[in-house]
């Protein structure tokens, strides 16, 4: 299967729930475009040593929305023509939220929206991210798009994940901060918990 990583918002964690579904799954991986060093499949590589890293689409220098990089760094690309990697098992990782440019007419949404992948949301816990991830929410469904569920990132807040399972009626599961000392705790936990999903 090959699944879509994308976020309500930039720095929510998709890269490590990436590197956890990885980990988890023995999933190859696959970031679209990389606008700033270093790579985020640094980490990948880190947490899932096992897992093939193809790789990325198109590859910013600039830290900053790629459409902008591309103008500074006078880039030639075209969202569209970007193409994924033929793997049976795949994670792919956007870059910032769904409507992050890619390039100068296209967002991140138009390039999972393009290709018809399945998608897992990826949100946080601080103030302003339920709003943020409804609005994800409602733009997906709006465009058909399958959501597989919210992967919420970061210490537990159940009134957040409450409200946001009432209201959107998304399955979720939770992802602790974690480094080397405790991945593979939350690894055992986090991959049971992948059967509401896969």
């Amino acid at each position: 299967m090959q699944v879509c990583i994308a976020g309500c918002h930039t720095n929510v964690g998709k890269t490590y729930a990436s590197a956890m579904l990885c980990a988890s799954l023995g999933y190859d991986y696959f970031k679209i475009i990389q606008a700033g060093i270093p790579k985020d499949c640094e980490i990948i590589t880190s947490f899932a040593p096992h897992s093939k890293i193809y790789p990325e689409g198109y590859v910013l220098q600039t830290p900053a929305s790629p459409h902008i990089g591309k103008k500074i760094e006078k880039a030639n690309y075209n969202a569209k023509e970007i193409t994924i990697p033929q793997s049976q098992n795949l994670i792919i990782e956007t870059a910032g939220g769904l409507y992050s440019p890619i390039d100068e007419k296209y967002c991140m949404i138009d390039f999972i929206s393009h290709h018809h992948l399945k998608t897992l949301l990826v949100g946080g816990y601080y103030l302003g991210s339920i709003n943020h991830i409804l609005l994800s929410i409602e733009a997906l469904k709006n465009r058909n798009m399958q959501l597989m569920g919210l992967i919420m990132s970061g210490e537990q807040n159940k009134d957040f994940d409450n409200f946001i399972s009432e209201y959107a009626k998304v399955k979720i599961l939770h992802l602790p901060f974690f480094d080397k000392s405790n991945f593979e705790t939350i690894k055992k936990d986090f991959k049971q918990a992948l059967d509401i999903i896969f």
